[in-house]
């Protein structure tokens, strides 16, 4: 999936590894996130492969500059991707939820906390998609090589971003309550 990501990105503009991240931190990290060593691994096989290929950009002063482009293979390749029909649901692993599974031995207060720091962290995801992604989204739309659709499509993805973050959060207000209105039942004879 990274692959046809990183293609997605190269096919607007050529990019370092570095810009890929900042693309991806900014845009799709909610849903596919990735490391600066995965990006750079993957870039790796995109040129191995023949779907992209890369240039030294010399600076004055600083580093040189490695920036990869798709080639018109990767090209055909992820349109090849884009119009494949997904037919499956993909398996969602959340790890918080199997430990969550499995702490009804622990202190009701240790596991509120826990869903409080969890509540902390959807809030904060909620309230960047609202406000942080929106101008991310309006500056990308500006750039080349983009379609009518992109910014309607992009913030539609960006708002089931919000709503998830937003269901976590019902969810976890809902089970502390009950957690809490366990705790305060009279233990059964």
């Amino acid at each position: 999936m990274l692959k046809f990501a990183l293609l997605g990105f190269l096919l607007r503009q050529p990019m370092t590894g570095y810009d890929l991240a900042t693309a991806i931190r900014t845009s799709i990290n909610f849903v596919w996130p990735a490391q600066l060593s995965q990006i750079y691994r993957t870039l790796s096989q995109l040129e191995d492969s023949g779907l992209a290929v890369s240039e030294v950009e010399p600076q004055q002063g600083r580093p040189d500059r490695r920036v990869y482009s798709a080639t018109d293979a990767g090209r055909r390749a992820f349109e090849s991707w884009l119009g494949e029909l997904v037919t499956e649901r993909d398996p969602i692993r959340v790890p918080f939820l199997v430990r969550f599974f499995f702490s009804g031995s622990r202190p009701t207060e240790d596991t509120v906390t826990q869903l409080r720091v969890m509540r902390d962290l959807h809030v904060k995801d909620r309230d960047r998609l609202a406000d942080e992604l929106p101008r991310q989204i309006a500056a990308a739309a500006a750039l080349p090589d983009g379609t009518e659709l992109d910014p309607l499509i992009w913030d539609s993805v960006r708002r089931a971003g919000e709503m998830m973050a937003q269901t976590w959060i019902d969810w976890i207000d809902e089970t502390i309550e009950r957690l809490q209105g366990a705790d305060e039942r009279p233990p059964q004879a």
